[in-house]
């Protein structure tokens, strides 16, 4: 029986590379037969490490053994991008009575934790690497706490975002879960090689605009990249590199030198916000109220500026539609500072605006419409 399994396994691999050299070789690429072959490894190996959580890059052999420059890398990537790329991946698990509902593979928590430091591996990945992400996180309380993982590996080819999953919310409690590891073999019961299996009958991914699958596979997404995705190196370290999530600038205070005053945008104060709560330094009741207090501050935007960048967090994950929507009614209460100095057509030609882009619906046009002429 053991024999038996050990050249089904050779056979395996032997026709993984045959799929992937004549997947890649009409564009040039000879990529990896055993292009994962990725094992927990030290924490030294790591570019990210934490619990059971880690992040690293991993060589990618060509069919004949040596490495080979086969990936666009590195890539300076936008963190919010890509974020709300990770975002848009949906899955469906298989019941008993079929397939259930889509729902997103990455929690919020996770794209928090992970994304920047996805972003700092791109930059660093040479031409014959890839990413190999390992995202552990606790679910449940009490006696029924668990550990749940999501295994995957990213790399960049022809602008084209590739993202191979081994496992999705995978909980390694129950005995009706080891059934799932007949179809995948190996000697850890949890990190599989994304690049070892071509499906998982358990689950499948749930395409969306822009994402397909790679032919033979069904867990593996390839994903057209949006203009803005990759930025230049410098554009990528003016805004990344000083703290990944702040700038700093001075205001020259009368009589004293000048006092540095950290200036953050509302998603990476969110950003911030949601770390400290994940890392156990706040409650998740603080995280509420702050999250209230962010969204309710007053900056000196233009109306639609505001509605851009809410709008952008509500795609992002940050906030939900519930907390979309009590922003933008405090969005149409507000004297907005911006409409200082105009009329009242021009300022309902913006909510006009806002209305035909999907902003706000016609009954927050009209509400503010009435707003207007009540004050007028």
């Amino acid at each position: 029986m053991k024999a038996i399994k050990m050249w089904h396994k050779k056979i395996s691999v032997f026709l993984l590379s045959i799929i992937l050299s004549v997947a890649f070789g009409c564009q040039g690429l000879d990529l990896l037969n055993n292009m994962g072959q990725a094992r927990p490894q030290g924490l030294n190996s790591n570019i990210f490490n934490e619990g059971k959580t880690y992040i690293r890059l991993e060589e990618a052999k060509s069919t004949k053994g040596a490495p080979k420059a086969i990936l666009d890398h590195p890539k300076y990537l936008s963190k919010d991008i890509l974020s709300g790329v990770l975002s848009s991946i949906y899955y469906k698990e298989k019941g008993i009575i079929g397939w259930g509902k889509g729902q997103n593979i990455f929690q919020e928590n996770e794209l928090l934790n992970l994304t920047p430091h996805i972003v700092d591996a791109f930059t660093k990945a040479s031409p014959s690497q890839y990413i190999l992400v390992n995202s552990s996180y606790g679910i449940g309380k009490g006696f029924f706490k668990s550990e749940a993982y999501t295994i995957f590996g990213l790399f960049i080819s022809n602008n084209k975002l590739n993202v191979v999953f081994s496992r999705i919310q995978y909980e390694d409690t129950t005995e009706k879960d080891r059934i799932k590891d007949i179809f995948i073999e190996t000697e850890d019961p949890v990190f599989v090689d994304p690049f070892s299996i071509t499906m998982n009958p358990f689950w499948k991914i749930s395409l969306r605009s822009g994402q397909r699958l790679k032919t033979g596979h069904s867990n593996w997404l390839v994903i057209d990249l949006e203009e803005g995705t990759v930025v230049s190196k410098e554009d990528y370290e003016k805004k990344e590199k000083p703290n990944e999530k702040q700038s700093l600038t001075t205001q020259t205070v009368s009589g004293v030198q000048p006092v540095i005053v950290q200036q953050m945008s509302i998603t990476d104060q969110l950003l911030e916000l949601k770390e400290l709560e994940t890392t156990g330094l706040i409650t998740k009741e603080d995280y509420e109220l702050r999250k209230t207090l962010i969204l309710g501050s007053k900056q000196e935007k233009s109306i639609k500026d505001k509605f851009n960048e809410l709008r952008k967090l509500k795609e992002d994950g940050f906030i939900s539609d519930i907390d979309y929507d009590h922003k933008k009614r405090d969005l149409l209460e507000e004297n907005d500072q911006s409409e200082n100095g105009k009329n009242i057509k021009e300022i309902l030609a913006v909510y006009l605006e806002l209305r035909d882009e999907g902003f706000i619906t016609d009954e927050d046009y009209d509400y503010k419409k009435k707003k207007l002429l009540k004050e007028f």
